[in-house]
């Protein structure tokens, strides 16, 4: 048998299709003599059909179609091209047959069409593009799960998996049957591929990577202030919808509440649609490096990406009804706005047609005609542009409109549509009006054609008092009816003569931002022949809900049944608390319109809501008793409420501060509760329980917890606070932007003497600033009580809670920002992790113990935008986290499995650490490391010294300050001191002895975990003369700078500093007097020699 060929043919534009006959022009479909041309290609009873082109006798497509042929049929076959009309039944106009045996490798020509009509006509001709492909090869690829790994000459495995193959089938009860047939010289490769052979043929492995350690599971809430944002993709057999949810897009099926989440944005979504048979789906996004993507919405999988389609990203974008075309409007970044046509479907990267918008009125709006595509219509605030690219460019005509036009006041325009079969178009308005623009038809030589549109009438549609207008949200037609979704909550259906027909008044769900057709037959039962009837629909609203509609309920007399169902509700304002149930799978959340929403994230539904008076009551941060018998509320008057689990009722009100709290914790004991407000003052409340018999009796809430008093320890906001237990006390710890770790002694705290520190603050930074603390959680190894700080300069500094010492310092992840919230995950006490969160975007997991191994982390984009909460469930299952202003809350799965699978493939001793020095462990800058190491062992046992060397592998601690300045890391004497007091008492809880000397591997992960993450450069020399004149853009004089220098801080010997002077500027410091003034710029550029000063600012997190 002959192997098959491929037979590309590219369908370009077919030309004179034959116009509407005599007879045909007498029906109600008279269109302007147009037709709705389509092209079916037949080769070997393989049939290919074309879109179809609407209203128009030169049809254009630029769409590809594929056949398959074998050789020996090529002489015979013949390539059967057939241009019919949808608007007359499927009529057939022209055609041709092509022999293939003419066609050479590549041809490209018009094709004259015969026509099947009974009147001459022009000469139609069909342009085509006709290529063959060979076959590409087989190929054969081997997949496997690395569910084993090599190490040192031996395959182990992880977790006590066993080797499977991608399908699941059990292959091997071990690697090592595989491992057999593995040259040794391929035993050290990566990992993640593996080379074996395979009935003699050497194949190339490649395995896919484990799971994510973080997986999204759920995603409550959605964009709900997207106009158009929410659709309907339900049929016959399927009951669901699509909507944006933060940076994600969500396929949500109803009826067996599901999930599938659509993930690749980094940015906002600002904007989506679906094709009208609901089978592609539309997203964009706002921001830098955005993206467009096609989806199909079937799988959820991306079809089609457009990386920058515009350089802000798209403001609004709509899909024409074929499916083929999809038009996007810019976001004004300082320049015109764009409008551009993208032909997705085929392979192009940039826009089939583009032009700029020359109106200074931001365009928010753009619809194609649904019965030409060719035609577009956009509009902003007060202009209305209609747009075409008949002529192969896009142009435009912007009518003019004032109110002296209509004698009235023309209110902001907010959507335009075109009225189906005919040459008008609509506008609503934020005053409730309806704008109708129309073309005459003028006669140009022998062609009818539409001159340019103008506004011909103005009809208020919603609201009927001038004073309270009602503004018009949504447009879209279903049906020959006109769909109007208004501020009132309403959805009413008007013909296109403005008459009303049905109205959904009732809903009480809030002003309709979008409102969406099922793609189902309309019913077609007994009723009669003018009785309202449209497919079942759905309405999305700014309160966040989505409504399932049946049309006939606008007849149910009961009001209740007027309502529509509930399909999904959101999150209708910005967050502000979050948080899990301490044995229970629920979690609570509060927003700032005064909503606290709790949800069962199991069953993912809405169990409870309240709404406080934000006028009175807005809450800000939320946390559970932990033992799960209420929940405290601290709220933005000062107020902390304590509120029933189930019923949100309030059961008792703590009243002692005037500003807001910000944050509240209880102690593990329900022994304490502390809150923080903006005045950066720790509040403090005793359980009464405490002085009984029986600690952990339930007393009344109203009478349980007594207030203690208030203490400002901290200049600065408090960054974190923690409560912990040692020896059955509880102890509490606060850091802040002030640099001080303070200790609270809470046994000594009373209503008489207020509340107590437990030692003076401690300051733990010198330039770097707490951004979070935490206690470390029990883990094998460690037995010392120990509190981490995370700061913004990315680091860990572990600090032991009795004497304050720094125990350890070690790099954090550096994927977001610095960490701003560590929370410990209750999985097991053996393999111990812990979840953060970042200011903005990422979240991630780090394995215990904290080393700086960067294989040990990870991170990924879990919102748009800023992260205002995170919390873990009891379980340790889930890590949720809140968006903030973006009103989502996700659910994470975490799997701790994938983080080992990492761990395990970064490799043991040193080998983790080699992609965090430049050029890894084979690079020069490694070798300098070694080098300086062992000479600095040269140099402790003398440099002059001719007796024979005792090479030890290791240095004294003495000589760690020198080799870190001789690779340009200058630690402060506070720097050298925690890192000489991390060697020498690295084992000291172990063994009761001190460390004198480290050795090269430990002396690498020492480096890297000290030094810099980036270096210092512009902005911190700018920093530290703000600091040092007390104002931006000081002038410092010589004789001031030298006495700051040999007073201040960790001020310097006069000898020291003339050392310094003569190696960086040599004699010239001799002549620096009183008039010497130095600005950043100059001192950089003159002093400390920067050559590249004058490059743009890096800001300083």
């Amino acid at each position: 048998m002959d192997d098959e060929q491929t037979l590309r043919v590219q369908l370009h534009r077919v030309s004179n299709v034959p116009g509407l006959l005599p007879e045909e022009r007498t029906s109600s479909r008279w269109c302007g003599g147009q037709r709705d041309p389509y092209v079916v290609i037949e080769l070997n009873q393989q049939e290919r059909i074309s879109a179809v082109v609407p209203r128009t006798l030169n049809p254009e497509w630029h769409a590809w179609f594929e056949f398959t042929l074998r050789p020996s049929e090529k002489e015979r076959a013949r390539l059967h091209v057939a241009v019919y009309d949808c608007l007359n039944a499927d009529r057939l106009l022209v055609s041709t047959s092509i022999a293939l045996g003419d066609v050479d490798e590549a041809f490209n020509s018009p094709y004259l069409l015969a026509s099947h009509l009974s009147v001459p006509s022009a000469k139609a001709k069909v342009w085509l593009d006709i290529e063959w492909r060979q076959p590409a090869p087989p190929s054969m690829v081997l997949e496997i799960w690395e569910k084993q790994h090599h190490d040192n000459g031996a395959w182990v495995a992880l977790r006590n998996n066993a080797f499977e193959s991608i399908d699941g089938f059990m292959q091997r009860a071990s690697l090592a049957d595989v491992a057999a047939s593995v040259p040794p010289e391929w035993h050290s490769v990566d990992k993640w591929q593996l080379p074996i052979f395979v009935n003699g043929r050497t194949m190339q492995s490649t395995a896919p990577p484990t799971a994510n350690a973080l997986s999204l599971s759920w995603s409550f809430g959605f964009n709900k202030d997207i106009v158009g944002g929410v659709h309907s993709l339900s049929d016959d057999s399927v009951h669901a919808v699509f909507y944006t949810s933060g940076h994600m897009g969500v396929i949500y099926n109803y009826a067996n509440r599901s999930q599938r989440i659509l993930q690749g944005h980094c940015n906002p979504i600002s904007c989506c649609a679906v094709s009208e048979d609901k089978r592609w789906i539309v997203t964009a996004d706002r921001g830098t490096d955005s993206m467009l993507v096609v989806w199909d919405a079937t799988t959820g999988n991306p079809i089609k990406t457009i990386f920058s389609p515009h350089v802000r990203g798209v403001q609004c974008l709509d899909i024409s009804p074929d499916a083929m075309f999809i038009a996007t409007l810019s976001i004004p970044d300082g320049t015109a706005q764009e409008i551009k046509l993208w032909e997705w479907t085929v392979a192009r990267d940039d826009a089939l047609y583009a032009a700029a918008v020359t109106t200074e009125d931001i365009q928010t709006c753009v619809r194609f005609n649904t019965y030409d595509i060719r035609e577009i219509v956009t509009n902003g605030a007060q202009r209305v542009i209609f747009w075409n690219w008949i002529h192969h460019q896009l142009q435009f005509y912007s009518p003019p409109l004032s109110q002296k036009d209509f004698k009235q006041a023309i209110g902001v325009f907010t959507q335009s549509i075109f009225v189906p079969d005919s040459s008008q178009a609509i506008t609503a308005t934020a005053d409730g009006d309806l704008i109708l623009w129309d073309s005459s038809l003028v006669k140009n030589g022998e062609t009818v054609v539409h001159s340019d549109k103008k506004a011909v009438k103005i009809v208020r549609m919603a609201g009927t008092d001038a004073h309270k207008p009602v503004a018009i949200n949504f447009l879209t037609d279903m049906d020959g009816y006109l769909v109007v979704g208004a501020n009132d909550g309403a959805v009413r259906f008007y013909d296109f003569d403005f008459r009303l027909v049905a109205w959904f008044e009732d809903l009480c769900a809030g002003p309709v931002k979008a409102v969406s057709f099922a793609n189902t037959e309309t019913p077609t039962d007994a009723t009669p022949a003018d009785a309202f009837r449209v497919p079942e629909f759905i309405v999305a609203t700014s309160n966040a809900f989505i409504l399932g509609i049946t049309p006939s309920i606008h007849e149910e007399y009961d009001v209740e049944k007027r309502r529509g169902t509930l399909l999904m509700q959101g999150i209708a304002d910005e967050i502000r608390g979050l948080a899990t149930h301490p044995s229970a799978a629920h979690l609570v959340v509060s927003c700032d319109s005064g909503a606290i929403q709790l949800w069962d994230y199991v069953t993912k539904r809405l169990m409870m809501m309240r709404n406080f008076d934000v006028d009175k009551d807005r809450p800000q941060c939320l946390v559970y008793e932990p033992h799960g018998r209420y929940i405290l509320v601290g709220f933005a008057n000062g107020c902390i409420k304590l509120l029933d689990v189930t019923t949100l009722a309030t059961l008792h009100t703590l009243r002692q501060s005037k500003s807001a709290v910000v944050d509240v914790k209880v102690a593990p004991d329900c022994s304490f509760i502390a809150a923080i407000d903006t005045d950066n003052y720790l509040l403090l409340w005793r359980n009464k329980a405490m002085e009984t018999e029986d600690p952990q009796q339930a007393l009344d809430p109203q009478d349980q917890w007594m207030y203690i008093g208030r203490c400002r320890a901290h200049a600065k906001p408090v960054t974190g606070f923690e409560f912990n237990m040692s020896d059955q006390q509880a102890l509490l710890v606060t850091v802040g932007e002030d640099r001080m770790l303070v200790e609270y002694s809470l046994s000594r705290s009373s209503v008489l003497d207020g509340i107590i520190l437990a030692a003076p603050p401690h300051k733990v930074e010198q330039s770097a600033v707490p951004t979070a603390c935490f206690w470390h959680p029990e883990v094998p190894g460690v037995h010392e009580d120990l509190i981490v700080i995370a700061n913004n300069e990315y680091k860990f500094k572990q600090w032991n809670a009795n004497n304050k010492t720094c125990r350890r310092t070690t790099l954090n992840p550096t994927y977001g920002g610095p960490l701003n919230r560590v929370l410990p995950l209750p999985i097991d006490k053996q393999d111990r992790y812990c979840a953060y969160s970042t200011h903005d975007k990422v979240v991630g997991l780090i394995k215990l113990p904290f080393d700086g191994n960067p294989h040990k982390s990870m991170g990924l984009i879990a919102h748009a935008g800023r992260i205002s909460n995170v919390a873990a469930t009891c379980d340790g299952r889930y890590f949720v986290t809140a968006g903030g202003a973006d009103m989502i809350v996700n659910l994470w799965e975490v799997n701790p499995t994938a983080l080992d699978v990492m761990e395990a493939s970064g490799g043991v001793g040193v080998e983790p650490f080699g992609a965090l020095i430049e050029g890894g462990l084979r690079g020069d800058f490694y070798d300098e490391i070694v080098d300086y190491f062992y000479f600095a062992q040269l140099r402790t046992q003398g440099e002059a010294s001719t007796a024979a060397r005792d090479i030890t592998h290791e240095i004294p601690l003495g000589e760690v300050p020198h080799v870190m300045r001789a690779l340009g890391f200058y630690p402060t004497e506070l720097e050298i001191q925690n890192m000489c007091s991390e060697v020498k008492y690295s084992r000291f809880t172990e063994t009761s002895k001190t460390v004198e000397t480290i050795g090269l591997a430990d002396f690498v992960r020492l480096y890297v975990n000290h030094r810099p993450v980036f270096g210092i450069g512009k902005a911190h020399i700018e920093e530290a003369f703000q600091t040092l004149a007390a104002r931006k853009g000081a002038v410092l004089k010589w004789p001031d700078l030298k006495a700051k220098l040999l007073t201040l801080g960790e001020k310097m010997t006069e000898e020291e500093l003339q050392a310094c002077l003569s190696a960086l500027v040599g004699d010239n410091a001799d002549h620096w007097d009183a008039m010497t003034q130095f600005t950043a710029a100059t001192f950089a550029d003159s002093v400390l020699g920067f050559e590249d000063y004058d490059a743009p600012v890096t800001e300083i997190n």
